[in-house]
């Protein structure tokens, strides 16, 4: 069995930025033809998302390492978005407090001296919700704000 290699590429265009990863047939078929750009900018336009926004489109997902890397989050409360992010959009899940816990160890960060204080701030401010409970554990879910919040690089709305 042999490793695929995955390409890579990012596209500035008048302050969006597009990055494009994937097998070289599908990197190769979105340069081609770059009449889908028109239709991104402008449905990124009528829902408001200024141009300066960033958007990724992978067929395959970062890990974790690479991701909270590129995002640079600073405070606590952005780096459990980035880990409540990171579980949303790559693995189809809500966090849990040993998932906050496993992922500050794995980026070796220093961690939160209370981290229900952080989260519950982060649902004071809208940016996640309380969810079911995972394995017996209470669970959250990253909410559109938080999800847009982490898409902008962490810039307030």
């Amino acid at each position: 069995m042999t490793a695929q290699t995955t390409y890579r590429i990012k596209l500035n265009l008048n302050g969006l930025e597009v990055e494009i990863e994937g097998d070289k047939e599908f990197v190769e078929s979105k340069l081609s033809d770059l009449s889908w750009v028109d239709n991104l900018t402008q449905k990124l336009v009528g829902r408001g998302v200024k141009p300066s926004s960033k958007i990724a489109i992978s067929k395959s997902g970062s890990s974790f390492t690479e991701l909270s890397s590129q995002l640079n989050p600073q405070s606590h409360l952005q780096k459990i978005l980035t880990i409540a992010y990171y579980l949303y959009s790559r693995e189809d899940r809500d966090f849990t407090y040993d998932d906050i816990e496993n992922y500050y160890e794995q980026r070796r960060w220093s961690r939160p001296s209370n981290p229900r204080d952080a989260v519950s701030d982060l649902i004071k401010e809208g940016y996640i919700e309380e969810s079911s409970k995972i394995n017996g554990k209470k669970s959250f879910r990253i909410l559109e704000k938080g999800i847009r919040y982490v898409e902008s690089g962490f810039k307030e709305e």
